[in-house]
């Protein structure tokens, strides 16, 4: 067969890197996987499940579900059993009303979640306006879907808190964007916005008549000292904001590939359609898993979250020690995103290639996520999910360090 792939596929590729960095995303990603590793290699582009396990109750409900076998075929939108257990705690969790029968659509996954809103939103031609470095999906869909991308920069401070300037929302209006998707807490940084930049970005949303996606698979991790607020529950925003939850990470949940997204129901009735196409439904009895999330966890949540924030004050304090490596300390989330620009690795080189550098780290023994994926100002970083062992993490941190600084 001579196989070409499609427009859309070549267009996920990402070849607008090719200026900075010589090849496109793909590329870049099929050298890294191709890269030789040693045994053991230490992998910290996701959490470790077996360190921290999912609540008793998942596999209970899932084992239940099997046995029950009345909802393998469920509506393409899920359950309604589930979405109707569900729908009062998530409008606690999002500060809004729920209507269960035509705001909530459970997903496979919340990356499932995401590509069936964007399908629901995105027509070839638009611009969609992301964080200058956000989840690396999100321009790849974009992409994929023929729209283009337009990076709003993310200031960011030393604890973790984003701030959103005006002038950078009116260089967007005259991009012309149709919407903005972004991830709260960040996905790569851990950070959190302010709640006036929040503010800020609902009264532009409002303003210019457009939507917005907000990623909050990580809006349960929050740490000491930051409040979290919800940008679907500001002014003006229930009825253009499609959010994203999950317990995928928070709760390791990530391999029943369950999720759910909240929004006005005339997107979610488009989304429902979408997931018809691609999967028909979001897995039967995984939604099951659903059954007990969020319920009265208050106290599971709690150990949780001082088990991460503890394994985060001891990383950065590690990161911070090594020569010319800068970080902020994430406000919420497993992730850690230092820049690396300035160290004696770096130097040595002459660059700022973080591709370079992903390469070196994973044939010293650790896989870390590349800058490059969350866009190109996060050239120089890369991403470390601490969900860790934490004595796995520590022999980690020993062979960054060295890479680092043994040039």
């Amino acid at each position: 067969m001579n196989y070409r792939r499609p427009p859309a596929v070549l267009a996920a590729e990402l070849d607008l890197y090719i200026a900075s960095y010589g090849s496109s995303v793909r590329d870049m990603d099929k050298k890294v996987a191709a890269t030789p590793a040693p045994d053991g290699l230490i992998d910290l582009t996701h959490g470790d499940t077996r360190a921290f396990t999912p609540p008793d109750s998942a596999q209970i409900d899932f084992d239940e579900a099997v046995r029950d076998n009345t909802e393998a075929y469920s509506a393409y939108r899920g359950s309604s059993t589930v979405r109707a257990i569900l729908a009062p705690r998530a409008a606690t969790l999002l500060q809004r009303p729920v209507d269960p029968a035509h705001e909530i659509i459970l997903t496979p996954g919340t990356q499932g979640g995401l590509f069936t809103a964007l399908s629901a939103l995105v027509a070839p031609g638009v611009v969609v306006a992301f964080p200058s470095r956000e989840y690396f999906m999100d321009e790849r869909i974009t992409a994929y879907l023929g729209a283009t991308s337009h990076r709003i920069p993310l200031h960011q401070d030393d604890n973790g808190v984003i701030i959103i300037e005006d002038s950078d929302l009116e260089t967007a209006t005259r991009a012309g964007v149709s919407g903005v998707v972004l991830s709260h807490p960040n996905n790569p940084t851990g950070g959190v916005y302010a709640r006036e930049s929040l503010e800020r970005l609902a009264a532009w949303v409002v303003a210019t008549d457009i939507w917005a996606v907000v990623d909050q698979l990580y809006c349960r991790l929050i740490f000491a000292g930051h409040e979290y607020v919800q940008l679907g529950a500001l002014s003006g925003m229930a009825s253009r904001t499609i959010t994203l939850i999950g317990p995928s990470k928070t709760e390791s949940m990530s391999g029943y590939r369950v999720g759910a997204a909240i929004g006005p129901s005339e997107v979610v009735e488009s989304m429902e359609q979408v997931i018809s196409f691609a999967a028909l439904r979001t897995g039967g009895y995984a939604q099951h898993t659903l059954r007990h999330w969020m319920d009265g966890d208050e106290q599971w949540l709690k150990r949780r979250t001082d088990a991460h924030q503890a394994i985060r004050d001891s990383l950065v304090d590690r990161l911070r020690a090594i020569p010319g490596v800068h970080v902020s300390t994430p406000a919420g989330s497993s992730y850690v995103f230092p820049d690396c620009s300035a160290t004696q690795w770096a130097q040595t080189r002459g660059d700022n290639d973080d591709f370079a550098l992903i390469v070196d780290l994973k044939r010293a023994g650790v896989l870390v996520s590349p800058g490059f994926q969350f866009g190109q100002d996060g050239r120089g970083h890369f991403r470390i999910n601490f969900s860790q062992n934490v004595t796995r993490l520590e022999r980690a941190c020993d062979i960054i360090e060295r890479t680092l600084t043994d040039h």
